[in-house]
């Protein structure tokens, strides 16, 4: 079993890599979640990255290390989205083929937003995980490179460069929270964190509506866990890799779980409070702080922001359903 670690992952070379590529997102106090909290929160805005989520900077860092043969053949990814459009990206840039499969529940938002890219789409399978097992047949059929969303060395690589950006600008940064999924992204940031600075706590978290990651901390071993409809769809997977499994539990300090409500109510408070937009897999941070999952009081906290892909539809749901809650009954 593989434990990614500092001497497999190399954050810096992948920022230096992909920083002529990328926006190095700001990051911002958010002034009532800091009252609220009775600590400092700040918000890594994330969501304001090209594409409109952090999994560009996996997918350049992973693209940009293809030989020129895989460039001249092509690649193939599985994807709820926002990796999907970091690939897309990533092939544009390089001028290369790329194929995409997604799930038929997909986002159409991610869904259009692929098709300004000049990639092939395909829908099959009912989630993340049996997309994925219908991309690696079309790899083998078609002599495509297969780019992973989460567990690749050069893909959490990438995913690392936000912690170098968040300590370079906020040192003294106590805890993070971050969004987990398959765990590409916690396993660098955790590990790239924690080199710099060894005590900071690294926080996870999930959606109860999807908790693989968390029931397999649970059980100490990789478990397939069933999914319920999620508004945090960029989080949803049965299936947990045992590699990514190893390193969270050697540089994660915690896994948190949240409510759809609590992640709605998130949804809410930054549109209201910070005047921004995210969707659900972005939102599960504030959640665990608003719904007091967790207590960060007197430190500073760093809340991952990771995506803005939420569809049109979802939005009018969530403010429809306010907005006739707080109508004055006839």
């Amino acid at each position: 079993m593989t434990v990614y670690s500092d001497a497999t992952i190399d954050t810096n070379a992948a920022y230096q890599r992909i920083k002529q590529f990328i926006r190095k997102t700001p990051l911002e106090e958010c002034k009532e979640l800091s009252r609220i909290t009775r600590s400092q929160v700040y918000l890594k805005m994330e969501h304001w990255q090209r594409t409109g989520a952090f999994k560009i900077r996996g997918a350049l860092n992973r693209m940009l290390q293809l030989s020129e043969e895989e460039k001249s053949h092509g690649v193939i990814t599985a994807s709820a989205g926002n990796h999907g459009l970091g690939v897309a990206f990533a092939s544009e840039l390089l001028e290369m083929k790329a194929r995409i499969v997604l799930p038929v529940s997909a986002s159409p938002t991610k869904i259009k937003m692929l098709n300004h890219f000049g990639c092939d789409i395909v829908q099959a399978g009912r989630d993340y995980d049996e997309s994925e097992d219908v991309a690696y047949r079309i790899e083998k059929d078609c002599d495509l490179t297969f780019i992973h969303a989460f567990e690749d060395n050069r893909i959490i690589a990438g995913q690392g460069t936000i912690a170098l950006e968040i300590l370079n600008e906020l040192p003294e940064a106590d805890v993070l929270l971050v969004p987990v999924g398959g765990g590409g992204l916690i396993s660098g940031i955790g590990i790239a964190a924690k080199q710099i600075k060894p005590e900071i706590q690294i926080i996870g978290v999930q959606s109860e509506a999807s908790p693989a990651m968390y029931r397999a901390l649970k059980a100490n071993r990789a478990i397939e866990s069933p999914i319920e409809k999620t508004i945090a769809d960029g989080l949803a997977g049965r299936l947990v890799s045992p590699n990514i499994l190893s390193t969270i539990q050697h540089y994660v300090d915690d896994m948190l779980l949240v409510t759809e409500n609590d992640i709605v109510k998130a949804i809410l408070f930054l549109l209201e409070n910070s005047r921004t937009l995210v969707e659900g897999a972005a939102a599960v941070g504030v959640a665990a702080l608003l719904s007091d999952k967790i207590s960060v009081e007197g430190k500073k906290c760093v809340v991952l922001l990771t995506g803005r892909n939420i569809d049109t539809e979802t939005i009018r749901d969530i403010l429809n359903n306010v907005y006739f809650k707080k109508r004055p009954k006839p």
